[in-house]
């Protein structure tokens, strides 16, 4: 019942909805409308309609500002509610007459007040701009990260920070989008929101400070700051992986491309992509290396990490678990005794897929009903796997990376590929042992806890997919910027 009350709250013109069938039941029950019932109504419509559409009210109104603060937007956070209750109103005023007036008058208030910092920012553009300007003058940043992409892209940057707060040089965020800010980690870094070509070129046009230009995402929207030719354009990457985007030819843009360790820079050449000389530099995982913690022997197995990857924009690329596969999985490690599972889903699940929608929805129920913790993409991942005794995951990232903890993987073979292919196409599964949905995980997880049989084999893929343990990637990274 809650997870329906949370949908339906989550549709933000529905109140209008409402306000219409209030509206017509109060005059099917009196047998007319009045006029003061049909301008409350208008009134009412509207406030609403304005307070449901405040998010891209606020994404058109952000042009070039300093963050400072989360910009959480009131309106999100209390104006549904309010909306939702004031769908009453016409049902009130075709019953109540006049007497409903103080109501309305409330309601005007009310929604006024919560939705002041756009009113705010509507008529304070200008000095916004004019401060962002004297900020980017007085802290002349020499290296700007460039961050866009849709709704929950804010993981991307969010691992970069810890490394970026080390820099030795001034450093600057972009956003492209507004509400990315929202879902940032707090950090002391100067970031500010660009939504317009002419917002870009303030920052990195004319005589800027900025030397460089770093990108965690290989997205379309790149090509507009790639456009500065007089600085230097560095592929970044929010993970290190098998995946075939890892491939693209649109990474021959960028004049560096920061890669974890040989193996990356080999998926690059086998691709046939024309690298050029001194193109590609290893530098591990510094985010990596920074948080999470070596184990060398693996005791008995009591926590298992679940973090299956999202279904992606087209079928081919479509590595996720999150299917008839991941929810018996879950089902059979939730009710083994004696294993605590924690769920991680990427924040991009069935963002593009109605089944892999479907598919996350029963097992956050399952998850639910048997209190097993999930994790959202405020929560850290990598305090997850430091936490957790056994990885279970899909072509991604997350696999390459928990490859630091020691600590075993388990990678679900979505594609029911056979032994040859699967590690043909994607070495890193050599670090794994497999399961599919024919597939019993309590009793690999058992296999593993008895034997450990790929210990060597993930120890070897670690150098390879990110470089040496004895190196220290961070140094590396802020030396090559």
């Amino acid at each position: 019942m809650k997870g329906i009350l949370r949908k339906i709250g989550k549709h933000k013109l529905l109140p209008v909805v409402f306000s219409v069938i209030s509206l017509l039941v109060g005059s099917m029950v009196i047998g007319s409308v009045t006029s003061f019932t049909i301008a409350v109504f208008a009134l009412v419509c509207g406030l609403q309609f304005l307070t449901g559409k405040s998010a891209k009210l606020e994404y058109y109104l952000s042009g070039l500002e300093v963050k400072v603060t989360s910009n959480e937007n009131p309106v999100g956070k209390y104006g549904q509610k309010i909306n939702f209750a004031a769908s009453l109103v016409p049902l009130l005023t075709s019953q109540l007459g006049l007497y409903v007036l103080p109501i309305v008058l409330l309601y005007i208030v009310t929604s006024l007040i919560v939705a002041w910092p756009i009113i705010l920012k509507l008529f304070n553009r200008k000095k916004i701009r004019a401060h962002a300007v004297k900020v980017l003058e007085t802290e002349r940043p020499t290296v700007a990260v460039y961050v866009t992409g849709m709704k929950g892209v804010a993981y991307q940057i969010n691992q970069w920070l810890p490394v970026l707060e080390k820099l030795d040089q001034p450093v600057i965020i972009i956003l492209r989008e507004a509400d990315i800010f929202s879902g940032m980690l707090p950090t002391n870094i100067l970031t500010v929101t660009a939504r317009t070509q002419i917002d870009l070129e303030a920052i990195l046009g004319g005589a800027t400070s900025v030397k460089k230009v770093l990108y965690p995402a290989n997205t379309m929207k790149n090509v507009q700051a790639l456009r500065y030719h007089h600085l230097d354009h560095i592929f970044i990457n929010h993970g290190e992986s098998d995946k075939a985007v890892n491939q693209s030819k649109l990474l021959m843009a960028y004049d560096y491309l920061f890669v974890a360790g040989p193996l990356s820079e080999e998926r690059l050449r086998a691709a046939g992509l024309p690298l050029r000389e001194g193109q590609v530099l290893h530098v591990g995982r510094p985010q990596a290396e920074m948080a999470l913690k070596y184990q060398k022997e693996i005791n008995r197995i009591n926590t298992i990490l679940y973090a299956p990857t999202w279904e992606g924009h087209v079928k081919k690329v479509d590595y996720s678990s999150i299917g008839e596969l991941g929810y018996k999985l879950c089902k059979e490690i939730i009710e083994h005794d004696g294993f605590s599972l924690i769920f991680k889903p990427h924040p991009y699940t069935g963002s593009i897929s109605s089944t892999h929608k479907y598919w996350l929805s029963k097992i956050l129920k399952l998850c639910e009903d048997h209190g097993v913790e999930v994790l959202d993409e405020n929560n850290s991942l990598h305090c997850a796997m430091n936490s957790s005794d056994i990885l279970v995951c899909d072509i991604s990232s997350v696999l390459n990376e928990y490859l630091v903890t020691g600590k075993p993987i388990i990678l679900c073979n979505t594609q029911s590929l056979d032994f040859e292919q699967l590690h043909s196409e994607y070495p890193s599964a050599a670090a794994a042992s497999l399961v599919n949905v024919e597939s019993n995980i309590v009793d690999v997880i058992q296999l593993i806890e008895r034997e450990d049989p790929l210990q060597a084999s993930r120890q070897r893929l670690r150098v390879s997919s990110l470089g040496d343990r004895t190196d220290d990637p961070l140094s590396m990274f802020k030396s090559l910027l």
